[in-house]
């Protein structure tokens, strides 16, 4: 039973993959929000930003982003360049990341760090989508951890 229950899953997935091609070329802008789990000490943040993405394939893109958390008077910038790998690309596209995060504070915090994840793009019309992510931040080579970070936008495809 469980085969056929994933047997099924995968045939609906893989027909409705073709449905909304990305190309080569294609630019994206994004806007949304950011949550950071645990960074520094423990406590919870939540921001906005901005963000593009330039697929340099069909299911390779590089992607730039900007966000601004406060809390108290402890403001941070997050700024990030991931590369990310399509696995589908149809309405709803999947990719894995692996990219660098330089985090920075008004109270002299500042942290250059590794991030992995994944996320997910639900394609809503030809040119307007909204994006998800979930990445897991490492400073400082892995000696200690910043936390998890979860965005969510929107997007736009030019």
């Amino acid at each position: 039973m469980k085969t056929i229950l994933v047997s099924l899953t995968l045939i609906v997935l893989f027909a409705t993959n073709g449905a909304q091609a990305q190309n080569q070329g294609d630019i994206r802008v994004n806007a949304g929000l950011i949550n950071l789990f645990s960074p520094y000490g423990g406590d919870y943040r939540i921001g906005f930003g901005v963000g593009g993405e330039y697929l340099i394939t069909d299911v390779i893109s590089v992607a730039a982003s900007h966000y601004l958390t406060n809390k108290d008077s402890n403001k941070l910038n997050v700024f990030s360049v991931d590369g990310r790998y399509y696995l589908m690309t149809g309405t709803t596209q999947v990719y894995g990341i692996a990219g660098i995060s330089f985090i920075g504070g008004r109270r002299g915090l500042s942290e250059t760090g590794l991030a992995v994840g994944a996320g997910a793009i639900f394609v809503m019309s030809d040119h307007i989508g909204i994006n998800t992510e979930l990445k897991y931040q490492f400073n400082k080579l892995f000696e200690d951890t910043l936390g998890l970070q979860a965005n969510i936008g929107v997007i736009y495809e030019f």
